[in-house]
């Protein structure tokens, strides 16, 4: 990408340089996903479906349920918040006994056990509350709770290590739920069933005492009441009255003595209370048969067969107090009615009688007031006792349709996606790194990233020829065997920027010959190519040149030109060989070019040997010999020989391997370069070996090229 532009191209050879780096990340990362897999303890699934019916429901009157409305989509929301509440979920915990099971029970954590390991602490085991809530906090996590869509259906999903568990799990907090449900609506009945119990006993007393007022009324006015014709019909009634009421009340306080005597079976005082002859003879035969009973031998058929005469005599006894007590009951009841029916004859015959009004009109208010009260006490108690029963016929608003079954497969993970998200993640962070390698941390590969980063003009982007262009020949032939390949174009345009620094920097003098150095950060760049490839340019434009081999610690030169190595430059360097530098000289074939070639490696250090004065001596006569002389000197990141050659250039030319040299290590070897030239020798970088072929000028344009 350079400036905004982004350079699709470009993208794509960088994918295709660093496809394998790319598929070494996505297969680590698929390797580590696949033992993160194998490592991972499966986890299954089981889902259970409710229904949840809304509408309100009285088994009392079927016909009376109402239909769902609008407003029951919000129940069926808070139904879902009810079935995964704590009080749901901590039933669920105590039913399935949660806190001795190894997957939600108590553990410590691996924090804890590490610790334990090292003997550097003894974490125990947390108890009371803080345990309830590590279990409930399990538990949690396990269950989920969600509505199907805008449906009354409710799913239950539980989780577990073991599948079997997770549908045991899934189902009973669906049943919990639902047993919950049920409880709380029985709960609620019996809550209003009570409140309704205070209220009819309140309403009992205003009965009461709403007809005690009447009576008192009329007892107190029982002598107006009469009349002038002094008719004692009201004093009969009410005498009648009076000796009723005394009469149920004495009914009322045997029937309680009697209860109290079979309560405690005393048979005898309750024969006395009832004057019962039978009952009486029944518990004096009961009273022998004790005795003897006690005075039979333990276990003997005699005691045997006392004990069930004695059951049998009881079962008499009780049967004859039930039938005495019935009587009692009803002989009560009847004295009640016949007690409310003179009552009601009183009222009549008072009603009936020429009454002052405001009299009358008292009674008629008291009488009012009386049936108000019975009216509010008979409603009071029919709903109370209608509450009562519906507390037993309460039936749950949700129901399981669909049980949680055994899961066959674990819901997570799921290795086939895992693998694949793996794969994409794998794949972005491969091109990620990829692109950082490429444009921040690898090599430059491009001619505007090189030119940002080192803040130099680029020459040329020499492209990297698929095979050399002559079988057996090294590539710098092809400025001889195909001049209008696009290599050889590439070479000319480093040669014209390079000679356009030469001549901007000797604007107005005029010199000799000029030097121009090339050099590298590191080894295998190509700067051996590029040296012989610019010689020969400016050779076959008809530039006298000259090429020295100054890498004396690894001479090259001589086995890309295919002559005969020499050692006259090392020797001439150390002063034994004459000073005819022609002895020393080879020709270049192809292009016209002189060369200086070597041949062994320097037993002394070569940095004494090209900053001698024997070597400037040999460059101030090149100047004069030559137009152009070329120094092909050793990686300045490993050797000091170019440093010191630099400060006899006119230009350097600084080759950088596409996609391949470290940054910083450019950045470094730029650097000295830059301490060591003159001030103003311009430094001309070359990206050399560029993958791209035609695409630096636009593959439509490759009809201007021909290659070998």
């Amino acid at each position: 990408m350079d400036g905004n532009t982004l350079d699709l191209r470009g993208v794509v050879d960088l994918l295709q340089r660093r496809l394998g780096f790319i598929a070494l990340v996505i297969a680590l990362t698929l390797g580590v996903t696949g033992l993160a897999l194998l490592a991972i303890t499966p986890i299954y699934s089981a889902t259970a479906l409710m229904l949840v019916d809304p509408s309100k429901k009285n088994l009392l009157d079927p016909d009376a349920q109402v239909a769902s409305s609008a407003s029951d989509t919000m129940r069926v929301d808070g139904e879902v918040e009810l079935a995964k509440s704590e009080t749901t979920l901590l039933a669920a915990a105590e039913e399935l006994d949660l806190a001795d099971d190894p997957e939600f029970g108590l553990e410590l954590s691996t924090w804890d056990k590490l610790l334990t390991f090292a003997r550097l602490a003894s974490p125990g085991l947390p108890t009371g509350d803080e345990a309830l809530a590590e279990i409930m906090g399990n538990l949690r996590a396990a269950v989920s709770v969600q509505r199907r869509g805008l449906t009354f259906l409710i799913a239950v999903t539980g989780r577990s290590t073991r599948p079997e568990f997770a549908a045991t799990l899934a189902n009973t907090v669906a049943r919990t739920y639902i047993a919950e449900q049920l409880r709380a609506k029985i709960d609620a009945t019996l809550a209003s069933a009570s409140v309704l119990g205070s209220r009819v006993d309140e309403a009992g007393a205003v009965v009461a005492r709403s007809e005690q007022e009447f009576d008192q009324f009329i007892d107190a006015n029982v002598a107006s009441l009469q009349g002038p014709a002094g008719s004692t019909e009201l004093l009969d009634l009410r005498k009648r009255i009076a000796e009723l009421d005394a009469e149920r009340a004495k009914s009322s306080v045997t029937m309680g003595s009697v209860e109290q005597s079979r309560a405690r079976r005393d048979w005898r005082a309750l024969a006395d209370r009832l004057g019962d002859a039978a009952i009486a003879n029944l518990a004096s035969e009961r009273l022998a048969l004790l005795g003897m009973v006690d005075g039979a031998a333990a276990g003997s058929p005699t005691e045997v067969d006392l004990r069930n005469k004695l059951r049998q005599l009881d079962e008499q006894l009780n049967t004859a107090a039930e039938r005495a007590v019935s009587g009692l009951r009803g002989e009560l009841s009847a004295s009640e009615a016949r007690l409310a029916e003179l009552r009601n004859q009183m009222r009549a015959a008072v009603l009936a009688s020429n009454l002052p009004p405001a009299m009358l009109a008292g009674i008629y208010k008291l009488q009012q007031n009386a049936e108000i009260a019975r009216a509010q006490y008979q409603t009071l108690l029919t709903r109370q006792k209608d509450l009562d029963t519906q507390a037993h016929l309460q039936v749950a608003d949700s129901r399981l349709v669909s049980e949680a079954t055994t899961p066959q497969r674990p819901s997570f993970p799921n290795h086939g996606l895992v693998l694949l998200l793996a794969a994409l993640a794998g794949c972005g962070l491969g091109v990620g790194l990829a692109f950082l390698i490429e444009n921040y941390v690898g090599g430059f590969a491009s001619q505007g990233q090189l030119e940002a980063f080192l803040k130099t003009p680029v020459a040329a982007v020499l492209p990297r020829l698929p095979a050399p262009p002559v079988d057996g020949s090294p590539i710098a032939d092809a400025l001889v065997a195909s001049p209008l390949s696009m290599f050889s174009e590439t070479v000319r345009r480093a040669r014209i920027g390079i000679d356009q620094a030469i001549r901007r920097r000797n604007a107005g003098t005029e010199v000799e010959g000029s030097v121009i150095l090339v050099t590298s950060a590191a080894p295998a760049e190509g700067k051996t190519t590029v040296a012989l490839s610019l010689a020969r340019a400016y050779a076959l434009a008809g530039v006298s040149t000259l090429l020295i081999d100054c890498d004396l610690r690894k001479p090259s030169v001589h086995r890309q030109l295919g002559i005969e190595p020499s050692e006259g430059l090392l020797d001439y360097l150390q002063g034994t060989n004459p000073a005819d530098l022609r002895s020393i000289l080879a020709l270049d074939a192809g292009s016209g070019a002189r060369v200086i070639v070597g041949s062994r490696r320097s037993h002394v250090a070569t940095d004494r040997l090209v900053a001698g004065k024997t070597f400037a001596r040999l460059i101030a006569a090149a100047r004069q010999s030559f137009d152009i002389v070329v120094l092909d000197t050793p990686p300045v990141g490993v050797a000091v020989d170019g440093l010191y050659l630099a400060g006899m250039a006119d230009a350097i030319a600084f080759v950088v391997k596409f996609s391949s040299t470290p940054q910083q290590e450019v950045k470094t070897a730029l650097s000295a370069l830059v301490g060591a030239k003159p001030g103003d020798v311009p430094i001309l970088t070359v990206l050399n070996q560029q993958t791209r072929s035609p695409a630096a000028y636009g593959s439509k344009y490759a009809g201007y090229y021909a290659e070998a």
